[in-house]
Order: C-alpha cells, then sequence, then structure tokens
C-alpha cells in the first residue's frame, strides 16, 4: 500500500520557542519526523543525561531549509543545508547558524526513549 502524508496531518510532539517536532509511523519498525527550528536554538539541555549528552538515534533524512552542522561524540563534524541529505548514527549533537527544517527517518524504539527523555509525547 502507498500512502501520502501532509506534515499537517503528523502528530505534533512539541511546538514552542520557534521549534515545531512533528511525527508520524513510516512502516513497522521506523518513524518519520519533521523538525523546524529558529536560527541558534540548543537542543543541549533537553539532550543531557543521554549517552555523551548527545541525540541517540540514527537518522536517514533531508535538509529542506536553512543549515544544520554536527558535531559526534568522536569529535567529527560535518555542515548540512538545504537539499542535502544525511545519514546519521546515535552520539551527535545538532546546531544551527541559519532557521532551518529537515525531516528523518529513524527506528522507533530510539526515537521512543529520545522522545521520553525528552518529556514529548
Amino acid at each position: 500500500m502507498s500512502t501520502a502524508l501532509e506534515i499537517t496531518e503528523m502528530a505534533l510532539v512539541m511546538e514552542g520557542e520557534g521549534v515545531e517536532v512533528r511525527r508520524a509511523p513510516a512502516g513497522d519498525s521506523m518513524t518519520l519526523v519533521w523538525v523546524t527550528c529558529p536560527k541558534g536554538f540548543d537542543f543541549g539541555p533537553a539532550l543531557k543525561g543521554l549517552p555523551h549528552d548527545m541525540c541517540c538515534c540514527e537518522h536517514w533524512g533531508m535538509i529542506t531549509k536553512g543549515r544544520m552542522e554536527i558535531v559526534t561524540h568522536d569529535g567529527k563534524s560535518v555542515s548540512l543545508g538545504a537539499g542535502q541529505a544525511f545519514h546519521l548514527l546515535p552520539g551527535h549533537m545538532p546546531s544551527f547558524p541559519e532557521d532551518c527544517a529537515w525531516y528523518e527517518f529513524s527506528p522507533t524504539e530510539q526515537v521512543e526513549r529520545l522522545f521520553s527523555h525528552m518529556g514529548l509525547g
């Protein structure tokens, strides 16, 4: 079965401070997440207490607007801009030199753990 999904049909799990996070099931074991955030937003406080105090999810996605800088727990960094696809392993921290929007597919079990830690539904 094929489906089409509008962003507005995805469940809203976080909204405020210019950030919007939405989610939807993507098959049996994956979750689609849509995120927008403003320049300078800091996910650091929400990730504190996870391994390396960084995101614990693996993601496959694409930047649709702006720019995102990624630093990994082993000190590597990558800069991602609009139109670029990415694959990130657990143990990364994003920062935002510009307003940014992206979507990502991640294993549902990892997303559940992350969102629970962040206090999101």
